[in-house]
């Protein structure tokens, strides 16, 4: 059985990302709502790059642009929405995503079809998508035993690092 279809295919996954991504930093630009709901936001587009950087990872040549998001990422899991410094984050944060999905992101979708046979871009694709499923459910493990399982992915402090940890090692929960 091939099961090449297009919605598993690596590179149909990843071109999604990119869409979701930008289509969150667009939001975000619009600036409207209120800061709680600003955060949240933000928050959701940490979890959806986080997703998508653990995927596009091992297919990218140093991509700049998701290592400036990674550190902006994790200096803004600690900040408040009311604080000034938020804003000034959260705007590196989206040009850094942009420049992600405008120019890396898209090199390495590239690169992914010129590298892999079709039916590997479906292995790869259907692969991601399993490990995104299991890691939707699964705690880190150095939690277990210090915070209730429904706070165990909940965004925070150390937010990037236990979804990252989520997100590459599905199997181990």
């Amino acid at each position: 059985m091939n099961g090449n279809r297009p919605d598993t295919d690596l590179t149909t996954v990843l071109d999604g990302d990119h869409r979701e991504l930008d289509r969150l930093c667009t939001e975000l630009e619009l600036g409207q709502g209120s800061p709680e709901n600003r955060k949240d936001l933000a928050d959701h587009l940490i979890a959806a790059l986080v997703r998508h950087a653990v995927a596009e990872e091992p297919y990218l040549d140093g991509d700049s642009a998701l290592a400036e998001a990674d550190g902006l990422m994790r200096r803004l899991e600690g900040a408040g929405p009311q604080e000034i410094r938020f804003e000034r984050l959260l705007g590196g944060l989206i040009r850094a995503v942009r420049r992600h999905v405008r120019e890396e992101g898209p090199a390495a979708v590239r690169e992914i079809r010129r590298t892999c046979s079709p039916d590997r871009q479906a292995e790869l694709g259907r692969e991601v998508l399993e490990v995104r499923d299991a890691a939707a459910t699964l705690p880190h493990p150095d939690l277990a035993d210090r915070v209730p399982q429904a706070d165990q992915l909940w965004p925070g402090p150390g937010f990037v690092d236990r979804a990252r940890a989520a997100l590459r090692s599905p199997a181990s929960g």
